[in-house]
């Protein structure tokens, strides 16, 4: 089961999904069982908004839903009634998490709940792979500097996602605070590479020849998480992509675009080693006042 409230209301809609497509049951036949009187376009969005983890259901349509699915006892009711508990969002939202905005909130839980984390970066450095000394430049208020500390940790968690992250060149390049402060960062990335659950590539502005021109689309994260085992083999993930520019998340059936984008940067990168070479040069422009 996932962390958050928000990575259990998609776990949950997931589930309920795959049962009434296994029951062979349309959107609207299901609502028409569940809420008879009410009419099939209200009925099918209701039941649409809860198979896309946008809202809630109560215990009472729950059971009535559980029930038309055929699904009275076992391990499925177990799991779903397990999942609609705790999904509550209020009061989790004070102090430094009050920072984030509404559109962003989303992704930092399914960022905390995430397996797998890929993050493509242009310009900027994404938030959770930034150094203290970087997080400090334009001295941001206290309350957002935590809130960036906080999520950094799922980096370290026990049963940390694995993550891979491609950077275009202009993220160590465009000087943030001064050299040292870009030093310390490409050493923090240096660090951070070196661990075995996170993969780095940069993609240069002279790519080597044969390599892709423009590779790096814009910023965005492509985030996985472990779907209720009950699902089958054949749904064994739940995808979500999110743009970091804009903040507009995509659950599942929509990420296949950003899938083709993450191909493509990847394509258009540098292995892992020879990033960190790369990497090494740049340190050492920086080191040597070069820039």
């Amino acid at each position: 089961m996932a962390r958050t409230p928000t990575g259990r209301r998609f776990q949950l809609a997931a589930l309920l999904r795959h049962l009434r497509e296994q029951r062979g049951l349309t959107q609207e036949e299901v609502g028409g069982l569940i809420w008879p009187g009410t009419s099939p376009r209200s009925v099918q969005n209701k039941i649409t908004r809860l198979e896309n983890g946008d809202g809630g259901i109560s215990e009472d349509d729950l059971y009535a839903l559980l029930k038309a699915y055929g699904t009275t006892n076992g391990v499925a009711l177990e799991l779903a009634l397990r999942l609609n508990t705790g999904t509550s969002q209020r009061g989790r939202w004070r102090g430094p998490r009050a920072t984030h905005p509404e559109s962003f909130r989303q992704y930092v839980d399914l960022e905390e709940d995430a397996e797998l984390i890929r993050l493509v970066g242009v310009e900027e450095i994404p938030d959770i792979l930034r150094s203290e000394s970087y997080l400090r430049v334009g001295a941001p208020a206290e309350e957002n500097l935590v809130a960036i500390r906080e999520r950094q940790r799922v980096l370290s968690r026990e049963e940390s996602p694995e993550v891979y992250v491609v950077l275009s060149e202009s993220c160590v390049r465009r000087i943030r605070g001064n050299s040292r402060v870009m030093a310390g960062q490409i050493e923090h990335l240096l660090r951070l590479s070196a661990r075995p659950n996170i993969t780095l590539q940069m993609v240069p502005f002279d790519p080597p020849p044969g390599m892709p021109v423009d590779s790096v689309p814009e910023r965005f994260a492509l985030l996985r998480l472990t779907a209720p085992g009950v699902i089958g083999e054949f749904r064994r993930h739940l995808d979500f992509a999110f743009t970091l520019v804009g903040g507009r998340l995509y659950p599942d059936d929509n990420v296949q675009a950003y899938e083709r984008l993450w191909l493509n940067a990847t394509i258009g990168a540098l292995s892992p080693d020879s990033t960190r070479r790369f990497l090494r040069e740049v340190l050492r422009g920086f080191r040597e006042g070069e820039f």
